[in-house]
């Protein structure tokens, strides 16, 4: 996912007035201090309101103000900048924000695992956020979570504002009736998810035209890999590489693996949907016919993808539709290969239709509240710090230092400074008030030639990334414990089964793959699971429209 790289500047949510009555005296209750690391404790419910109106009680009132908090582990920050628990950011938000907050870094590919097992052996910190609204649901039904709503009444301020401001996030918070999580609304740069680069000057070069089906990037990709593009006399270069590539082939075929689609009024699941026999199929050709990387499937931490497109030897990129991730990627490249000319590349169209690369939903990031939490009164007044002013400098650093203020957007002061001090501390930014428009990239951008030429093509992805509409049948996903339970199960299987059907030969086909995962699906009670599904479209679809 890609962190925003601008600030426009507006105004703070709107203050919501507390009212308290003068001279009533705030009785401290006994509590645990514990820092959600002790499951021996549970959290106190919030307090009561008397008759009144006056809050009867605080057992948070006299607890240390500590909070602790997941972030993903990205291996972005420097050895000489500290570590994830431990750098100048960490620092400064306990100085800033007048709240004890620690750290616990999960490894980005692997973390709903790591979080998993953290809550299984009582060591999950007490906020823990995921992108996905699915794995929240999970949390939900796992009873490792709480809900929120009480504690949003009654200690925040900014947060509550803002959710008033944005009621259409309401819905992706509430599970059962009520909040689990909260969240800020994406803006339109982070809506937009993957997408797809190609090298102009290697179509140049071969006198090829931009491919708009599967079919013409199939050639396409097989001149990339045999007709020398790079001009060595060597047969060195790989057509295709990235770290979203199956989700793009699922994406436009309309057939994300752990996704619900209505199939004429049906609900249904993604991977035991003839399209995803498609998106099997195509990735198998890909692979026999030599386009991808042989390794890719391998490539867990998409170190060589990145390594094979930044060195110029690869002439298609399947990842982010720009931000700072591409960015550093293409400026990478330029630096090896000055002559490099990357483009944004439109979804192709398919059998099934044309359809965009994953987008995502309104909701930024689920933050959610460890049962076992100690102090909730402390991690709403860390939050609402957040929302309210502590995010800005957390994405885009210190100004005068960092950026400056052009018109009302943070510019870029030096791109490699920015990268190194700055960039991983959007991790914290977990609830942002922001705004953006396009046009802001190329704004926000350093002022040299080629950070503005890197805020160009980032522009260009954004249009290109938007232009097709991703396929979302519905707004969010069901979240019961059946659901959550096979959608667990089926996972590895579904993986398993494509690296079967790719790599194994003309025995194992996309169509022996679709069977054998439909055949699981049944033996895991798929066809309940699917009338349950229904039976909760049918109760909320008038709330999707």
């Amino acid at each position: 996912m890609s962190s925003n790289l601008y600030w426009k500047i507006k105004k703070p949510a709107s203050a919501v007035a507390l009212c308290m009555i003068a001279g009533a005296l705030l009785a401290g209750c006994s509590g645990n201090g514990n820092n959600g690391n002790n499951g021996n404790s549970q959290a106190s419910p919030a307090p009561e309101a008397s008759s009144s109106g006056t809050p009867a009680g605080d057992p948070y009132a006299d607890l240390p103000k500590k909070v602790s908090i997941s972030t993903f582990d990205r291996g972005a920050v420097s050895s000489d900048e500290g570590t994830y628990e431990d750098n100048r950011w960490t620092k400064w938000i306990g100085e800033q924000s007048g709240i004890d907050v620690s750290i616990v870094p999960v490894p980005r590919n692997q973390a709903q695992d790591k979080l998993n097992v953290l809550i299984a052996s009582n060591q999950a910190p007490d906020l823990i956020w995921e992108y996905d609204r699915t794995y929240i649901g999970k949390l939900v039904t796992q009873g490792a979570i709480q809900p929120v709503d009480d504690y949003i009444e009654k200690y925040s301020t900014s947060y509550k504002a803002y959710l008033q401001e944005h009621p259409e996030l309401k819905p992706y918070l509430t599970f059962d009736g009520k909040m689990y999580a909260v969240a800020t609304a994406r803006t339109l740069d982070s809506i937009a998810n993957h997408g797809i680069w190609i090298r102009q000057d290697w179509l140049d070069k071969l006198n090829l035209k931009t491919p708009t089906t599967m079919e013409e990037l199939i050639e396409v990709a097989k001149a990339f890999k045999d007709g020398d593009p790079d001009g060595n006399g060597k047969a060195d270069t790989t057509a295709l590489v990235g770290s979203t590539t199956f989700d793009a082939y699922s994406a436009m075929n309309a057939a994300i693996s752990n996704q619900w689609y209505l199939e004429d009024g049906q609900m249904k699941y993604g991977a035991t949907l003839d399209r995803f026999g498609d998106a099997m199929a195509w990735e198998k050709t890909m692979y026999e016919e030599g386009l991808v990387d042989k390794e890719y499937l391998t490539d867990k931490n998409f170190q060589r993808a990145i390594q094979l497109w930044t060195t110029g030897k690869a002439g298609i990129f399947v990842g982010s539709w720009g931000g700072s991730a591409m960015e550093n990627h293409i400026r990478d490249m330029l630096k090896n290969v000055p002559d490099a000319n990357p483009v944004p590349l439109e979804p192709v169209s398919t059998s099934n239709g044309k359809y965009g690369l994953y987008q995502e939903t309104s909701p930024f990031i689920f933050v959610a509240f460890n049962k076992e939490m100690g102090n909730p009164k402390a991690a709403v007044e860390y939050l609402d710090w957040l929302v309210d002013s502590g995010w800005k400098s957390l994405v885009y650093g210190t100004e005068g230092v960092h950026y400056k203020d052009v018109n009302g957007v943070a510019q870029v002061i030096d791109s490699e400074k920015y990268k190194k001090e700055v960039s991983y501390a959007g991790e914290y930014a977990v609830l942002r008030n922001d705004s953006f428009t396009p046009a802001d990239l190329p704004a926000k951008a350093a002022s040299d030639e080629l950070s503005q030429r890197l805020a160009g093509l980032s522009e260009k992805g954004l249009e290109t990334a938007t232009k097709n509409k991703f396929r979302r049948d519905i707004p969010y996903q069901p979240s019961f414990t059946e659901v959550n339970e096979i959608q667990t199960a089926m996972k590895p299987f579904i993986e398993e089964i494509r690296a079967r059907v790719t790599t194994q030969g003309a025995s194992y086909t996309a169509d022996w793959g679709l069977e054998e995962i439909r055949k699981e699906w049944q033996r895991l009670g798929g066809e309940a699971v699917e009338a349950k599904a229904q039976e909760w479209y049918e109760a909320n679809k008038a709330s999707f429209e």
